[in-house]
């Protein structure tokens, strides 16, 4: 039986079990909030987690990063939380600077671990999954333009520039979304930032729509609201694999890898809970699960990716400073704002 076929089957007996409730052994609890709410994956983790350790899991799902860090600066006083489970570096980073969270070295982070970007020297932050800004395309609206006859589908940030793609490409409104964020700020470290905005200014010849989630042009696109868009891999890879939607899409180098991570909530009501919640989140069976049910890629190197993706370690990247990146994200998306008409 293969890894995946095994792993397949502790999680159907892991969601069997969710049915008939926690086991009334479990004595002790964890409180965790987190973003994903793919139920899939928040299920197996809570009843894997319970299964493994005998301790309960409470998951509070706030969908947006901004509102679960507000929410755990409002507690900070009497902290509910014990994990918060994932969001952004620079939002555990907030969370740090205010003495927020603790550290804790957890069993996976070896030293190439932290060298890989994948978590923190200190211990305060510790990363689970990452996604990648993907570019993809409708592959049936693709071939069937008569505009696009012999022309190939783009695979690289400067293969949007295409002049036979103008008025075709939906990407994420960087004034609104991390990933258009993200992407924006990636061309300034891949190309300085002069290059930067001419590249924008270019792009913006091509652009059919700029959408105000991030979500949003991969739901365009499969549609066949648009033809070629920009996002992250997980919603790409939740459309073709889990909604067996036909797109083609391409992960270009010199890219941005956006590491989730994990944190322990300074002064939370069970200390010891949280520690085990951290090394069960970088445990192969979690990280089975991040690219199976959640659709994202895993930080641990034993792990494979899901078929059609790169390992983590085979993406080239740009050298991105996310502290220059924080100083500077309002002076970015006012010039965006400003070389694009928006």
């Amino acid at each position: 039986m293969s890894k995946f076929a095994a792993f397949k089957r502790t999680v159907a007996s892991a969601l069997m079990m969710l049915a008939a409730g926690a086991p009334a052994w479990a004595k002790d609890r964890v409180v965790v909030y987190t973003g994903i709410n793919e139920e899939r994956l928040t299920s197996a983790i809570k009843q894997e987690f319970t299964r493994q350790t005998g301790i309960d899991v409470d998951m509070l799902i706030i969908p947006a990063n901004g509102t679960m860090v507000a929410r755990v600066e409002t507690e900070k006083n009497r902290p509910r939380a014990d994990v918060i489970m994932d969001t952004t570096v620079d939002f555990m980073q907030k969370l740090k600077s205010e003495g927020l969270i603790e550290p804790y070295k957890a069993k996976a982070e070896t030293l190439q671990f932290v060298q890989r970007g994948y978590a923190d020297n200190a211990g305060y932050m510790h990363g689970w999954f990452a996604i990648v800004p993907t570019i993809f395309w409708n592959k049936e609206q693709f071939a069937s333009d008569s505009s696009l006859k012999g022309v190939q589908p783009p695979s690289s940030w400067q293969g949007l520039l295409n002049p036979a793609f103008k008025g075709k490409v939906i990407v994420p409104n960087p004034q609104t979304t991390a990933m258009g964020a993200v992407m924006y700020i990636t061309q300034i470290f891949r190309l300085g930032e002069a290059n930067a905005w001419d590249y924008t200014r270019k792009l913006n010849n091509n652009i059919a729509q700029y959408t105000a989630s991030a979500s949003l042009p991969v739901t365009l696109v499969e549609r066949g609201e648009g033809t070629i868009g920009v996002g992250w891999s997980a919603d790409v890879l939740a459309a073709t694999i889990g909604r067996g939607q036909k797109l083609g899409f391409a992960i270009p180098q010199d890219n941005a890898v956006s590491v989730w991570v994990a944190g322990i909530v300074k002064g939370g009501p069970n200390p010891d809970a949280a520690r085990k919640f951290i090394d069960f989140l970088q445990s192969d069976y979690v990280q089975q699960a991040a690219p199976m049910l959640g659709y994202r890629l895993p930080v641990s190197s034993s792990v494979p990716p899901l078929e059609g993706m790169p390992s983590l370690s085979s993406i080239k990247t740009v050298k991105y400073d996310l502290d220059w990146a924080a100083q500077n994200m309002d002076r970015i998306r006012k010039q965006w704002a400003k070389e694009t008409n928006n």
